[in-house]
């Protein structure tokens, strides 16, 4: 069985670079705001979430929120353009799995995902502490 992402974002070239970069290897589904993000969520059961914070209307900690609330088990990462250290903090402290900074290297995402998925599969998890992913990196902690 394929593991399905959701991938949202209001920018149309962040949603075609991540629908590209997992096609083949994943079901990628995409949505352009909050509200549609957790309407999918509800509908399609995603594996893995990639969430922008900063978006018009329902933005990435609300529709956070409201996807937790759902009770659909999904890993959900965070999406973020400005590094907002209490924000950061709170979409862990409500369950997200970690937040990568934008811009990100394609790779980087790869190896999220590849994480996540051993996660989900049972497999042995390499650290218990969220992940955080700056640019290029994709180390624990960093």
């Amino acid at each position: 069985m394929k593991h399905k992402i959701l991938i949202v974002d209001d920018s149309d070239n962040i949603r075609v670079t991540v629908r590209v970069a997992f096609q083949g290897d994943y079901t990628v589904i995409a949505a352009a705001d909050g509200h549609a993000a957790v309407e999918l969520v509800k509908k399609e059961r995603p594996d893995f979430v990639f969430l922008d914070i900063d978006m018009p209307g329902l933005g990435g900690v609300e529709a956070l929120k409201l996807m937790k609330e759902s009770g659909v088990p999904c890993i959900i990462w965070m999406l973020t353009g400005v590094e907002d250290l209490a924000v950061v903090k709170k979409t862990l402290d409500m369950g997200a799995a970690g937040y990568i900074t934008k811009p990100f290297e394609v790779e980087s995402l790869r190896r999220v995902v590849l994480n996540a998925v051993v996660d989900l599969e049972g497999g042995e998890k390499s650290s218990d502490k969220p992940w955080t992913v700056k640019k290029n990196q994709a180390e624990p902690g960093s």
